[in-house]
């Protein structure tokens, strides 16, 4: 066998494996814009404690319904970056405050191809703590009723999806919010909120299938 023939095999056959250990290596390709649409409900825990309390272990509890979408539309390797925007809304406001907003933001989310995509999010927008049985009341320094306050709400969570058919997923998550409210003393709280439901892809769906 001629040295020449040899060697050229040599280098077809290293080209070969180079290009399907190359091609092995590359993400499966991730669709560029996908649409979503969910509803979850879940509890809240406002952090909002009845009058006296010295903490916030008797804190008000809503029973929460959330609706919202998402676009994602920018892909890094099985990161996609998209939009989100969502409300909030007390299916039951328990006895101190019902907390409903409306927040917008970013998301990141995870694609591998699999059953199981994790998320996180960051949130802006406005929400309204109404409070209950008549008001809350603040003695200090003067008496006052406070029976509905409005706020700016920064969320921070993260949840994940779970796959049941190509375009249906189940979704849970947990919410970190910041409102300001004056029935506090240091004037904002955090509530958190987890949730559950489902969500509805547009279209052919997310990521690799």
């Amino acid at each position: 066998m001629k040295p020449a023939f040899v060697f050229l095999s040599a280098l077809f056959l290293i080209g070969s494996n180079s290009q399907a250990l190359a091609q092995a290596n590359q993400p499966t390709a991730i669709r560029k814009m996908a649409a979503s649409a969910f509803v979850m409900a879940g509890g809240t825990y406002t952090g909002v404690g009845s009058f006296g309390s010295a903490t916030h272990r008797n804190g008000g509890k809503n029973l929460t319904l959330t609706a919202g979408g998402d676009l994602d539309f920018l892909s890094f390797g099985n990161f996609m970056l998209g939009a989100e925007v969502r409300g909030s809304y007390p299916l039951d406001s328990g006895h101190i405050v019902g907390e409903r907003s409306i927040l917008g933001g970013a998301r990141v989310s995870y694609v591998t191809g699999k059953l199981i995509r994790p998320y996180a999010d960051g949130l802006f927008g406005r929400g309204q703590m109404n409070y209950q049985d008549g008001g809350y009341n603040v003695y200090t320094p003067i008496p006052l009723n406070y029976t509905q306050t409005a706020t700016n709400i920064y969320d921070f969570g993260g949840g994940a999806e779970f796959d049941v058919m190509r375009q249906i997923s189940l979704k849970a998550e947990v919410q970190a919010q910041h409102w300001n409210t004056p029935v506090i003393p240091s004037g904002s709280v955090w509530s958190v909120q987890a949730s559950a439901g489902v969500a509805y892809r547009f279209g052919a769906g997310q990521g690799p299938r």
